[in-house]
């Protein structure tokens, strides 16, 4: 195994990493409550609560924000705040969650699972950090920060390289869902028609080119399935 991936940082960086992304959590929560207080922020952190349940991604989770009147920039701060918390925990900390009884086998089963998805989508690891980023910003994959930073450590990734990819995909991922459900809520108030023809024409859209993509990738990396 290389050095990489036995990548094993000192207490002091664990702590340093961990204690400051918590912070920003914590920030972040403090501004909420002086920004809508305490009723409000129960029902929003509830709701981004169920960011963590299984079967719940930016795609779904984002429309139900707005439903329940959290303000856009909440949104996308919260979502990309939670995917750092959760790939910066796991890139510096993953040997020692491990070793959590209940936590450790949660892992131990997502790394399973993200093997399994690295053999069937081969061109993550044959476009390197590009792979890394679609797979982190396409929400339809069923892709998660979790998912992605345990990539990272399949493919000893380090986390300073790992980090910049999953912040720059989250941020890509979250303002293209949440701005695009935006301008559909507001599409639907000028005319219900109007959001539902662009809900057909971004579904059609996305379908073309996810077939175009498959078709590219099945051509590209045929190889390796030899």
């Amino acid at each position: 195994m290389s050095e990489a991936k036995l990548y094993k940082p000192d207490l002091s960086i664990r702590l340093i990493f961990s204690l400051g992304i918590i912070a920003v959590l914590v920030l972040w929560i403090v501004l909420l409550f002086f920004l809508f207080g305490g009723a409000q922020l129960a029902v929003f952190l509830g709701l981004f609560g169920a960011y963590f349940a299984p079967g719940f991604g930016k795609e779904s989770i984002i429309p139900i924000l707005l439903a329940a009147g959290c303000p856009l920039w909440t949104i996308i701060s919260g979502v990309i705040i939670l995917d750092m918390v959760l790939a910066v925990l796991i890139s510096f900390n993953f040997d020692l969650l491990l070793k959590v009884p209940l936590l450790g086998r949660v892992l131990s089963h997502f790394t399973t699972k993200t093997a399994t998805l690295l053999k069937e989508h081969r061109w993550i690891v044959g476009l390197e950090g590009i792979g890394l980023f679609l797979f982190m910003y396409i929400p339809f994959m069923g892709s998660s920060a979790i998912n992605t930073a345990l990539i990272g450590r399949i493919l000893a990734i380090h986390p300073k390289v790992l980090l910049p990819i999953i912040f720059a995909g989250s941020a890509g991922a979250t303002l293209t869902v949440a701005v695009g459900m935006q301008a559909i809520i507001n599409l639907w108030f000028v005319n219900p028609w109007y959001a539902v023809a662009a809900v057909a024409g971004v579904a059609a859209v996305v379908f073309i080119l996810w077939k175009l993509w498959q078709k590219h990738v099945a051509a590209r990396f045929a190889k390796d399935r030899k």
